[in-house]
């Protein structure tokens, strides 16, 4: 809560520096104030080269972790993402009149509920300090807060207005879960022996897998933004983790397959200096 809090604070103080900075600007068509011989210099029709620019998104993902590879997802998965608030700060240096790198660091909680069926899926039973299987209908329940900073490429099309971005991400999981509750099947010491029945309304199982979850993630980023108006862009971006959510050792081998992040994010970013 202190970290939302910080950024908010400090979205607010940028903000207010981008206002005061633009009651300063000066027409950027002027080019070389004097020249060598100290003659003023001509006015200059053409677009003026920016350097940097810098502002504030919000935005939502949409995803979660699935299993790669993808043939191990349960024939019976139904998703429900959990849509939460963003919040992030960008700053882009121009290359080329085509051509910028930038950088985003972003505060957000990426989370997603499933209903599914899974088969002997195998879990930690801390009632009995033993590794049980079960078979049957379970909830999901995972989500990940994270500090998100994407380092990316960016091409402007002719019109001006449509970009592509391409890079790489890192973030760091501040808080993180992923809980299964079994509502209806069995359970056992080994893969198919049938010796706990969790009958429709009963008590289920819970499997925690807090403990095994890592804490950073590394993957890969797409996007497309479109200047909406004036300072105002909105965004899509395709993310594709490449770090498995678990940590790896014998006391946390749960999965057969790796469990790695994707998901969508919608933005829409406001450039205060520009």
């Amino acid at each position: 809560m202190k970290i939302q809090k910080l950024f908010i604070l400090s979205i607010t103080l940028l903000i207010s520096s981008g206002v005061s900075a633009g009651g300063k600007d000066v027409d950027a068509n002027l080019k070389n104030i004097l020249s060598k011989d100290g003659s003023s210099a001509s006015l200059d029709t053409s677009a003026p080269f920016k350097r940097f620019k810098a502002g504030v998104l919000v935005g939502t993902d949409i995803g979660g972790a699935i299993p790669v590879p993808m043939r191990y997802i349960p024939e019976t998965f139904n998703p429900y993402p959990q849509l939460n608030l963003s919040l992030g700060l960008f700053g882009e240096v121009n290359l080329t009149n085509k051509w910028d790198l930038g950088f985003n660091v972003n505060y957000k909680t990426v989370g997603m509920k499933a209903d599914a069926r899974v088969q002997d899926q195998k879990y930690h039973d801390v009632s009995i300090g033993l590794l049980q299987y079960f078979t049957g209908t379970a909830e999901m329940d995972m989500s990940f807060t994270m500090i998100e900073v994407p380092i990316y490429a960016r091409y402007t099309f002719k019109n001006e207005r449509s970009s592509i971005l391409f890079g790489g991400y890192y973030a760091y999981n501040l808080k993180a879960r992923f809980s299964t509750l079994a509502t209806k099947g069995y359970a056992g010491g080994k893969p198919g022996i049938v010796e706990v029945v969790i009958s429709e309304g009963g008590t289920p199982i819970n499997m925690d897998f807090n403990s095994a979850l890592g804490n950073y993630d590394v993957g890969a980023m797409i996007g497309y933004e479109y200047n909406f108006m004036n300072r105002l862009d909105i965004g899509l971006r395709l993310n594709m983790g490449f770090v498995d959510i678990f940590k790896k050792g014998d006391q946390y081998d749960f999965f057969d397959y790796d469990m790695l992040n994707m998901r969508g994010s919608v933005t829409v970013r406001y450039r205060i200096f520009d």
